[in-house]
């Protein structure tokens, strides 16, 4: 099979190993997943960082969720949640309420705005995902799946310091 990873990225060298291929194979086509995403996003008015959080509050459903809670479920590390938080409750997405009880916790509860916005992107970013994927079999796909999560595993199971 032709090495179109050298070709993409121009690289005339071949590389270290196999394992460094890997990397930069999974590297290159998350950067391109995730672009693709953001065009879709945009054109609605929000950023990927946005859509996560729409989808984490629409499954906690009424009661919403602490921000804390809502940072350990993010897809990618979002550095700042709670200004994150902040602007789309300025766009009317989401609305947080302090605890009574301890006014440092803040609940984020999407608004029927977000939600309606989650509706209108569903069926666009499926047909996206449908596209992206196309190539590959419901086999091939499952098995990409359970890959990718073997690799997670293992470095779950490295050392704090990544040596």
């Amino acid at each position: 099979m032709a090495n179109r990873i050298l070709e993409e990225i121009r690289q005339t060298q071949p590389f270290a190993s196999r394992h460094e291929e890997a990397v930069l194979n999974i590297v290159r086509t998350a950067d391109t997943l995730k672009r693709a995403g953001e065009l879709l996003f945009r054109r609605h008015g929000i950023t990927s960082a946005q859509y996560n959080v729409l989808r984490i509050l629409r499954g906690a459903g009424e009661r919403g969720l602490h921000c804390r809670a809502i940072a350990d479920r993010m897809i990618t590390a979002e550095p700042d949640i709670t200004r994150l938080l902040m602007r789309m409750e300025r766009l009317g997405l989401l609305v947080r309420q302090r605890d009574s009880v301890d006014r440092r916790m803040v609940t984020a509860i999407a608004t029927d705005r977000g939600l309606q916005l989650l509706d209108e992107l569903d069926a666009p970013l499926r047909r996206l995902q449908g596209q992206q994927f196309s190539l590959l079999s419901e086999d091939q796909i499952e098995q990409l799946i359970g890959n990718l999560e073997k690799v997670r595993e293992s470095i779950a199971q490295m050392p704090a310091n990544g040596e």
